[in-house]
């Protein structure tokens, strides 16, 4: 049978070069453009109002299947959207037999686990892992402002509790059964995008190639259920959605931010705290609040933007979860649910923390 062609003109006008298409050699090679080319990730076709940008997080991010493991499992490519959605992509070939109905379980298994028992901060750490020092500089092209780097990190986290992800399957040729189911879960899942990006390779006799992706999967139906921008809570929403034992102290977090001079910004769902610290022209986030009962410290920019040393920051590490109320959420993030047996040392450490801060915006 023969294959698919495209043409290219000649530059002289004389006629049409052919680019015939075919198959990758091996999906590494599928897997490799992806991370290289994000554009093969058609963000235009996904939301043509609002077309989607990217930032990889990682390439074969792991998985875990429980909450004391680190990866039982490896998704090829974890990527983020400038609305902080986390986007879980799998590539295969159209031989591969799997990619008929397998391959959907196997996506499903990892978002339900990543969702479950990805800690916080998480996803933060393997994109910093990826990027490096180059981190902010490529959020900063993302955003297209440099102001809502710590407020992106906000939306990261409300969205993966709360299971606003996207699936793409990534592959050279599709099968009708997988489309069809594809545009099946895409309709019938209210939080969550799945949809399958093709992406046909076309090579000329002089070995040049062409990459042609296609979105399949977003019905009509399907884009007109799934908002791209969520509303914003405010401080009344947040407080009616914490738990009695929890309020009190979000309320007085929320009066000491506006009282010390330090900015409230609301997400779709909780809040962060944000400071100005000498030196760095933009503020940064370093307590989180999140319904009904979560309480977070964020200590990621201290090493970056201030004079503390490794050993000073391993101190405070220290002496922070010593309070008894925190625990390990990542390794720059510290995480505590309220509880009324535990409020007087959340006060403590929470005032501790309110000093440290001062200290460092040269307050103190």
């Amino acid at each position: 049978m023969d294959r698919a062609k495209i043409y290219l003109i000649n530059e002289d006008g004389s006629g049409l070069s052919a680019m015939q298409e075919a198959p990758y050699e091996r999906e590494t090679v599928l897997q490799e453009f992806l991370a290289q080319y994000m554009d093969l990730l058609p963000g235009d076709q996904i939301s043509p109002e609002n077309p989607r940008r990217w930032l990889l997080v990682a390439r074969e991010m792991g998985v875990p299947g429980d909450m004391h493991e680190t990866g039982r499992w490896s998704l090829d490519h974890l990527f983020l959207d400038q609305d902080g959605m986390p986007t879980f992509v799998e590539c295969k070939r159209s031989a591969d037999t799997r990619i008929r109905r397998e391959v959907v379980a196997q996506m499903l298994d990892y978002a339900a686990n990543g969702i479950e028992y990805w800690p916080e901060g998480r996803i933060r750490e393997a994109a910093a892992k990826t990027h490096g020092d180059a981190l902010d500089n490529a959020l900063a092209e993302l955003l297209d402002d440099v102001e809502e780097i710590d407020d992106f990190w906000v939306k990261v986290e409300e969205n993966l509790q709360h299971g606003r992800v996207r699936l793409i399957f990534v592959a050279d040729h599709t099968p009708r059964e997988l489309r069809r189911l594809v545009e099946f879960l895409n309709e019938k899942m209210e939080d969550v995008e799945v949809l399958i990006v093709e992406i046909k390779q076309y090579i000329s006799t002089g070995g040049q190639k062409a990459l042609v992706p296609r979105v399949i999967g977003l019905t009509e139906a399907a884009r007109s259920k799934k908002g791209q921008n969520q509303a914003r809570t405010d401080r009344v929403q947040f407080l009616a959605n914490a738990l009695p034992e929890a309020r009190q102290f979000f309320e007085k977090v929320l009066d000491d931010a506006s009282a010390n001079g330090y900015e409230i910004y609301w997400g779709t769902k909780g809040f962060s705290v944000r400071a100005k610290l000498p030196d760095v022209e933009h503020k940064i986030s370093f307590i989180y609040g999140y319904p009904e009962d979560t309480f977070q410290f964020y200590f990621g920019h201290f090493d970056r933007f201030t004079s503390i040393s490794e050993v000073e920051l391993a101190e405070l590490r220290a002496k922070l979860l010593a309070y008894d109320v925190f625990r390990e959420s990542g390794e720059k993030t510290l995480s505590a649910h309220l509880s009324e047996a535990d409020m007087e040392r959340v006060e403590e450490v929470y005032n501790f923390i309110l000093e440290k801060m001062d200290e460092l915006a040269g307050k103190s």
